[in-house]
């Protein structure tokens, strides 16, 4: 078993710690880089995916059936939930030659589906010892419960996520901030982890006190790397009282685990005065992993992570014919444990049929939209993203906010919850509720709160939309 996932289970103690405790334990630990810690799974996977990065179209497809086909025998063969159900539908495996038949005959597995029995995807290859536990709750709320192979899964996810974030020039053991729902202990507003050199902040005690701290900060462990939730770290900017503040040892921004929004961008871009952002689309399930490009605004579906598939879909209107939304569709190549073959994700995005100038043959998305959840219903049933409905505007009020919640709990209804600066008036009120209203073509009588505050998740994440019903 890797060190990493022995010492998994003492994380949350570990990180509440005193610094001056991290130091001593830290140290023996020093001594090999931290790549040895990971494990042979994680230099594995790093040079599958890095092998298959600039691979024509007909190596990854091999590549991938491969996988696909070994992972379909084990999971009839071993997994109580694909035996009984694919008994039930008569499918037989050697049948399935190929992606097009795999799709065809493969039926999907969806969120309820695990939720609801959850041991009934598991791998009877492993026993107990080998479960590592996560939980996600997601954008409806509902906690899932999924068990990742240790030694093996988390390995696998940050050798692919360390070849994506290499695209803007990280390296292990260059000195990175994280900003992603830490809890390091009541009042605590940062703590250093020696071991992998980062500087944890707190989401949970950030306000307009603190905010300026936290940027100084940066300057003092000369952080080369922000990694963020992208609601926090626009809270942060949003609570400083600097309008613009560069890190002079910054290199790079990275961004996850939620919907990527260009407003957001554009306003850290100005904040930190860098060019050097990079965004990732990725969940809990394993079962997509998307990073950005170098030279586009595309996400990349990594090969060697999963295979994915674009299903095209209705729920979402778009308004260019070219543009045609599609739900992603993943099967994990990461988690032999609990193996989730066409998984339906609920998030939807844009395809981009046009190569990338990049070079790489993997699948793209032109942008990600977001879960079923994050979408808004109107007065007539219309289906509106929160792009459309609020961050593709570039409108005045937001300039006046620190934080703002939209909540959708009935068709053609909202509740906007803002958490103003000194400067919000009742005329920057006025503007979100005309903004989203019918009189500017929007299906939805809207009005405003204004509050002192919005709670994040359990994983301080904020959420900018709500909806209360299916």
């Amino acid at each position: 078993m890797s060190l990493e996932d022995k010492l998994y289970k003492f994380l949350s103690f570990y990180k509440e710690m005193p610094d001056w405790s991290k130091r001593l334990i830290a140290t023996p630990f020093r001594i090999l880089p931290r790549k040895y810690y990971l494990g042979n799974i994680y230099k594995l996977f790093y040079e599958e995916a890095k092998m298959l990065e600039y691979s024509s179209e007909k190596r990854i497809e091999e590549y991938q059936w491969l996988k696909t086909k070994k992972l379909l025998k084990s999971a009839y063969e071993t997994v109580p939930y694909y035996k009984e159900t694919w008994q039930k539908y008569g499918i037989n495996l050697n049948q399935i030659q190929s992606f097009e038949d795999f799709s065809k005959i493969i039926p999907f597995v969806t969120r309820d589906m695990v939720q609801k029995s959850p041991e009934k995807f598991l791998s009877d290859l492993y026993s107990k010892k080998d479960y590592l536990k996560m939980n996600s709750g997601g954008s409806t709320g509902i906690p899932l419960t999924l068990y990742y192979l240790k030694s093996y899964s988390r390995a696998a996810e940050w050798a692919h996520m360390h070849l994506q974030w290499n695209r803007v020039g990280f390296k292990i053991g260059k000195r990175i901030a994280t900003l992603r729902g830490d809890y390091i202990g009541k009042n605590r507003i940062y703590s250093f982890d020696p071991w992998r050199n980062t500087l944890i902040l707190s989401s949970f005690n950030l306000n307009k006190n603190s905010a300026d701290d936290y940027i100084d900060l940066l300057d003092k462990y000369k952080i080369e790397f922000i990694n963020a939730y992208p609601s926090s770290l626009f809270n942060l900017i949003q609570l400083s009282s600097f309008n613009r503040r560069p890190v002079s040892s910054l290199k790079a921004i990275l961004l996850g685990s939620e919907n990527i929004i260009e407003w957001q961008l554009e306003k850290f871009k100005e904040y930190f005065e860098t060019d050097k952002l990079f965004y990732w689309y990725g969940h809990v399930e394993l079962c997509a992993l998307g990073g950005g490009c170098e030279l586009s605004s595309n996400y990349h579906f990594m090969p060697s992570y999963s295979y994915v598939e674009f299903i095209p879909t209705s729920k979402i209107d778009s308004k260019n014919e070219d543009d045609k939304t599609i739900e992603i569709v993943g099967t994990s190549f990461i988690n032999p444990l609990m193996p989730l073959i066409r998984y339906r994700t609920q998030d939807f995005g844009i395809e981009s049929k046009q190569k990338c100038p990049c070079g790489r043959n993997h699948k793209l998305l032109k942008k990600v939209i977001g879960r079923e959840q994050e979408i808004a219903v109107g007065l007539n049933g219309e289906r509106i993203t929160l792009t459309a409905l609020i961050f593709g505007r570039h409108a005045d009020y937001f300039n006046h906010i620190i934080k703002m919640q939209v909540i959708n709990n009935a068709p053609g209804k909202l509740i906007v919850k803002i958490v103003p600066k000194v400067s919000f008036s009742d005329s920057h009120a006025d503007e979100i509720v005309n903004t989203l209203s019918r009189k500017e073509g929007m299906p939805f009588e809207t009005k405003v709160e204004i509050v002192d505050k919005i709670e994040t998740t359990k994983r301080g994440k904020h959420r900018f939309f709500i909806r209360t019903f299916d």
